[in-house]
């Protein structure tokens, strides 16, 4: 019964169980190791009242000092966290906290919460979206996002081999951490004044990295908070962890308007801050040029007629902007870029009609092989390959070779072998991360884990629909095509009542529990939750109060065995 919902437990790119791991290489580009030096960990005081925490996470968090108390602006990823960055706070001021704002969803910003508020009621400003955001850690895709994640972000590399994340040190989440956000109190849709602890504050929605993504003016300071729109490297206009499409003329549109403020300090919520009204200007000029140069241009190119691979030719940023200090490509990408804008507008369908009805990955295996002369030929050319330094066609004849003799050993080494070398030389820490885990995945088994802290607080915050509506998506619909079939939930503190049922192959979940369930699981949303999230294990709740089944106990249990589960 303990269903893939553990990807509850998972959020953006935590760790599972630690695994022992040694470092293999030490090698990283200059640049790489270079720019760790922007996360050197302390609190920088930008002007009078405002301050930065950069270093401690992969985000940074900001104080803001009133008359009377604290804001906290972005509470970073865990509250474990977040008491260490309010412990240095507390050497400037012992003010309390009176609020929190969120400029956007992302878990470095939000899972901090509950370490600034102390456990108190504290009121928590963000765009109106973003409750729905951090509601949607119960996901049907959270768990390949997860992986996803601790790959790019190298959760489980050792020194050596993890050099930095590009926007932040490190993500500083383990599976010993308490992951806590709190929800928001006081949203808007557009802007919202309001004046805290006697700072006048406005809070203006700019949608760019993420739809709910904000910024904070503060005009007596001349002080622009710019949440994750701008940060010193090339923007992620496209994350290899897996996103939905971010309108990159938005983003852009959005730093415009940053522009027009006529800041004398921008604050990012990461890297470090920019001071100076010329600088800020110049810097947000080239920041949006550079994005709206690789939209236009890979419109222009697809107009054309060319396809991704081609364009991503084609479209490279002019020096002006290619040697910007802010636009070196340690997190974002150009070509990733690219072909982001490509399937945003057009899909995956490139335009070339051999992609239409592609042979099946064993039968092009099979037919590479048989071009090679044969399998062991064709691991020749991929290890001749590799000797002459030619990684990357190395780690494309191996992904042939992987699928025809998955167990081989040589194989796997030989691939492993081909990530390592396209790692070391990697300067983009997303890519070099990911290369690095999948070579330890591939040769040591390496497998991502999922679980961390969550209090019975947070997931009270988390709608009961969500973890419902997740299921279908785990359904095993070769299992059930001839079943139509279907199992209540009753949840005895919130009276809500909702129907999953299987139908040939599809489950749908519906409000009120129909005539014909085979069973009635009647519980409390709380039971559920943590059973959902693997906090609580079933057999003890039925054994208890906490869980009983209204029904065939044997019916309920094959409707729950239709669906994946996660050891």
């Amino acid at each position: 019964m303990r269903y893939l919902f553990v990807l509850l437990a998972a959020l953006l790119a935590a760790c599972g169980e630690e695994q022992p791991v040694k470092s293999t290489t030490q090698l990283a580009p200059d640049a790489l190791k270079a720019h760790s030096e922007l996360f050197h960990k302390g609190v920088e005081k930008v002007t009078d009242g405002v301050y930065v925490a950069i270093g401690y996470g992969l985000a940074n968090s900001i104080m803001l000092e009133g008359d009377d108390g604290i804001i906290i602006v972005d509470t970073m990823e865990s509250a474990d966290e977040a008491r260490t960055v309010l412990a240095e706070f507390r050497k400037i001021t012992d003010k309390p906290v009176k609020a929190i704002i969120y400029t956007h969803n992302h878990t470095d910003h939000v899972f901090g919460a509950a370490g600034f508020a102390e456990g108190k009621d504290i009121p928590v400003y963000a765009h109106e979206s973003t409750s729905y955001y951090i509601n949607r850690v119960v996901n049907q895709i959270r768990p390949i996002i997860t992986a996803r994640s601790m790959r790019m972000f190298g959760n489980h590399l050792p020194h050596g081999e993890h050099i930095n994340d590009g926007i932040g040190p490190h993500l500083g989440i383990t599976p010993e951490s308490e992951l806590y956000a709190l929800p928001p109190t006081h949203t808007f849709d557009d802007r919202m004044s309001v004046n805290i602890a006697g700072i006048q504050i406005e809070l203006v929605h700019a949608p760019g990295e993420t739809e709910d993504q904000l910024f904070v003016w503060l005009p007596e300071k001349q002080t622009v908070l710019t949440g994750d729109n701008i940060y010193q490297t090339f923007p992620n206009l496209y994350t290899i962890r897996g996103t939905y499409y971010r309108d990159v003329k938005q983003w852009a549109n959005s730093l415009d308007q940053i522009r027009a403020l006529g800041a004398e300090h921008l604050v990012p919520s990461h890297t470090r801050p920019v001071h100076g009204q010329d600088k800020v200007a110049e810097l947000l000029t080239d920041y949006s040029d550079a994005i709206n140069f690789v939209h236009d241009q890979t419109l222009r190119y697809m107009n054309l007629g060319l396809t991704p691979d081609q364009i991503v030719e084609k479209v490279q940023l002019p020096e002006h902007l290619a040697s910007n200090p802010w636009l070196q490509e340690f997190y974002g990408k150009v070509s990733w870029s690219v072909r982001s804008v490509f399937d945003g507008y057009l899909g995956w369908f490139s335009g070339n009609p051999s992609e239409l009805q592609p042979l099946a990955e064993p039968e092009e295996a099979r037919r590479m092989a048989t071009l090679a002369g044969g399998n062991d030929a064709l691991l020749e050319s991929a290890q001749k390959a590799l000797n002459d330094n030619d990684a990357q066609w190395a780690l494309d004849l191996s992904d042939h070779l992987e699928i025809l003799m998955p167990d081989n050993d040589a194989v796997k080494t030989l691939r492993a072998d081909a990530l390592r070398k396209l790692g070391e030389k990697e300067a983009n820490p997303n890519a070099r991360n990911y290369y690095f885990t999948v070579a330890r995945e591939v040769q040591d088994g390496l497998k991502p884990g999922f679980r961390t802290q969550m209090s019975d607080d947070f997931l009270a915050t988390l709608p009961i629909e969500n973890f419902l509506h997740a299921m279908p998506a785990l359904l095993k619909a070769e299992e059930t095509l001839e079943e139509n079939i279907a199992l209540g939930y009753a949840f005895r503190d919130s009276n809500k009542q909702f129907t999953l049922r299987i139908r040939r192959g599809v489950a749908k979940v519906h409000d009120g529990i129909d005539d014909d369930v085979v069973a009635t699981l009647d519980t409390t949303e709380a039971t559920w939750k943590a059973i959902a999230a693997g906090i609580q294990n079933p057999a003890t709740a039925l054994a208890g109060d906490d869980l009983d089944i209204d029904g065939s106990t044997l019916s309920a249990m094959k409707v729950l065995g239709y669906f994946e589960k996660i050891d």
